[in-house]
């Protein structure tokens, strides 16, 4: 299937609480009313963080055409608009995933991280190293319960060009885990072949 994930920072004037009500009410009816709509699920901040996002919405359709047609129908426009009116920013990804750890039924909390490869990297080179070469250090990390890899493997540059994601028991087992120096050693070595990271700690809502 197609994975698409929409990031959103909220207006300045919102408080996270009533964007988050917002999100979880409102927005997600008419997020359902996309056509073609297979899964959803929203990932909102824990911890009340103030990051460059508040959360993301992920959202499968069983190819791009479908994502594509989904978003240009009236539904998806209403949507669109309903965001754009709440929202600061919004970006919108296309993503081919990778799991690499599977569960199935992981819990809700995950951590998240969205690279972008450096400028003298090519898109191809840059999918190499994360599957081949970075992987092998996240795999490392203890009490993972799920990892998944999802990729931007073509199409016009995005924010990040891909994303991991590592789930956890709780919020607790999370920073605990994120905090060690098995992590910061694969973060070094995200550093040294990525130009942005962009990190998010949050829980997930599954709403279908």
């Amino acid at each position: 299937m197609q994975r698409v994930v929409i990031y959103l920072k909220r207006r300045a004037e919102l408080l996270q609480p009533v964007f988050f009500d917002w999100w979880l009410g409102q927005h997600r009816a008419l997020a359902e009313q996309l056509p073609g709509l297979r899964r959803y699920i929203i990932s909102l901040a824990a911890d009340a963080q103030d990051g460059t996002f508040d959360g993301m919405a992920e959202l499968w359709f069983d190819e791009l055409a479908a994502a594509d047609a989904a978003f240009a129908s009236p539904a998806g426009q209403a949507a669109c608009a309903d965001a754009d009116a709440h929202v600061a920013r919004r970006e919108r990804l296309s993503l081919m995933e990778h799991t690499i750890i599977d569960h199935p039924a992981p819990p809700r909390f995950k951590y998240t991280a969205g690279l972008k490869r450096r400028a003298d990297m090519t898109r191809e080179a840059f999918v190499h190293w994360w599957l081949e070469r970075h992987v092998p250090y996240v795999k490392r990390f203890p009490d993972v319960r799920k990892y998944r890899v999802s990729l931007v493997e073509s199409g016009p540059e995005t924010i990040v060009d891909g994303l991991a994601e590592v789930w956890f028991d709780d919020m607790a087992t999370l920073r605990r885990v994120t905090a060690s120096d098995v992590v910061k050693e694969a973060q070094r070595h995200s550093v040294a072949h990525t130009s942005d990271r962009l990190r998010l700690v949050v829980e997930e809502h599954r709403i279908r």
